[in-house]
């Protein structure tokens, strides 16, 4: 799948298997970005060191941080992620029309008036707009802090890094 030597879920050891194992018990699928760096161990670590810090964010719950990665893997085009933040939205009852809101840049049912903000603002970073100290005013009085806007940014961009990775990485028809 990669052009560098990466471990495979069935095949992983050390640090891999300890990281898969988080999704493997969960019956979820190894996410095929993380199998990538497994081909650096010590950053395998650090990549995974971050998915748990958002597995316990406080504010940002598991279905908006998925949301957060399907809009970021929309704009990149990244479509294995695509595929896995819908099957886990999908999971988590949110709709096929919630699913083509999010992406249209629609408010979504699902989520709040201020979960919805924060998505356009996470959107807009994505397409490398400023964002302005009225919109950071805005969505700190819908109950956001400034760490929660950030988190929430940072989850999204940190998809477009991975995403170049995934793409100069993978054999062709992958």
């Amino acid at each position: 799948m990669f052009t560098l030597a990466y471990q495979t879920p069935e095949k992983a050891a050390g640090v891999a298997a300890d990281v898969y194992q988080h999704f493997t018990q969960k019956r979820s699928p190894v996410p095929a970005p993380l199998q990538l760096m497994s081909a650096s161990p010590g950053l395998l670590e650090v990549f995974f060191t971050q998915i748990k810090y958002f597995m316990k964010h406080q504010a940002l719950s598991f279905p908006m941080l998925a949301a957060i990665r399907l809009l970021a893997a929309q704009k990149v085009c990244f479509d294995h992620c695509t595929m896995l933040n819908r099957m886990w939205l999908n999971k988590t009852g949110l709709s096929e029309q919630d699913l083509a809101d999010l992406v249209a840049g629609k408010p979504v049912e699902a989520f709040n008036e201020a979960e919805n903000a924060l998505f356009t603002t996470v959107s807009r970073v994505l397409d490398k707009q400023k964002i302005t100290q009225e919109e950071v005013a805005a969505l700190r009085n819908l109950g956001w802090s400034d760490s929660d806007v950030l988190d929430a940014c940072a989850q999204a961009t940190n998809m477009v890094g991975t995403a170049y990775l995934f793409e100069a990485f993978s054999t062709p028809g992958t």
